[in-house]
């Protein structure tokens, strides 16, 4: 009985039960030593979505993770998180590529006046 279960479905029914139950929302994103914010791929996507160059980089990079209209079942997840359960459509080239441009936003506010 239970080889019929797939995993994505295991855990979309987990997410939307946790969901139900009020769980409590993601914590806010590291701050560090010098009020950079730090995002990364397992960042939860919610987090890295609430700033808008952060939404730039998930629409550019993983099209189509914004418009989905699953999005409120896996927005509490990361990007790492939701590669297990993506059988290959979000393979670790695409994480690593995500997380240079993640880099990239830190460096860039570290710069910034």
């Amino acid at each position: 009985m239970f080889e019929r279960f797939q995993p994505r479905a295991v855990a979309l029914l987990v997410l939307g039960s946790a969901q139900l139950l009020g769980c409590a929302p993601p914590p806010a994103p590291a701050k560090a030593a010098d009020s950079k914010t730090a995002y990364s791929v397992n960042t939860p996507i919610c987090v890295i979505a609430a700033d808008p160059r952060g939404k730039m980089v998930l629409v550019q990079d993983v099209p189509g993770v914004m418009a989905s209209p699953k999005y409120p079942l896996f927005s509490d997840m990361s990007l790492a998180q939701i590669a297990i359960f993506a059988r290959g459509q979000l393979p670790q080239s695409k994480l690593d590529q995500v997380q240079a441009d993640l880099d990239k936003l830190a460096a860039q506010q570290g710069a910034a006046p």
